[in-house]
């Protein structure tokens, strides 16, 4: 899998899984290996959940969603 912007839980997740959110498959969540806690929905426009595409749009949902920015 490409590479991935950390979690929110402070891991950076080696992959991130498909789910489908039972709504007929328009939308869809991004869901990290690293914890199960987080995830981020995405609009998947009816494609199977383990399509590259599907797989491609995941993965920019994760990396795309905005985060909270270090005080380091």
């Amino acid at each position: 899998m490409s590479d991935l912007e950390r979690c929110p839980c402070g891991s950076t997740p080696e992959e991130i899984s498909v789910y489908d959110l039972n709504q007929g498959g328009k939308w869809m969540a991004a869901v990290p290996s690293c914890c199960g806690e987080w995830m981020i929905e995405f609009r998947a426009d009816y494609l199977d959940a383990s399509s590259d595409e599907c797989i491609q749009r995941s993965v920019e949902a994760w990396n795309g969603a905005p985060r909270a920015k270090d005080n380091a």
